[in-house]
């Protein structure tokens, strides 16, 4: 079984949940709801996979202090008749972020 914590304030969607049951095939899915202030408050969950929306600097923080997987969805904005609505197109993984920042 893989352990994934879904790292949003918002309800996985459907599609989202059904391409993720298609990649790992037998998950268990947990939620943390919560704005993220401290990386250390999701690496506690000790998941498998971390699906994240996160901002950037906490995204790399993250990728630093954790081996497991973490991925993210792509949405895309699509027209329906005659408006456009965000749609999820696919999960990716972070492999590598290196994120350096200076103060000004």
């Amino acid at each position: 079984m893989t352990r994934i914590l879904w790292v949003s304030r918002h309800k996985m969607t459907e599609p989202q949940r059904t391409e993720l049951d298609r990649i790992y095939e037998d998950v268990s899915l947990m939620q943390y709801d919560a704005t993220v202030q401290d990386i250390n408050e999701i690496l506690a969950f000790h998941a498998d996979v971390y699906a994240v929306v996160l901002p950037l600097g906490l995204l790399a923080e993250l990728r630093k202090n954790t081996d497991a997987e973490i991925i993210q969805s792509v949405s895309g904005r699509i027209r329906k008749e005659s408006d456009y609505v965000f749609q999820h197109l696919y999960w990716q993984k972070i492999n590598k972020l290196v994120l350096e920042t200076e103060n000004l």
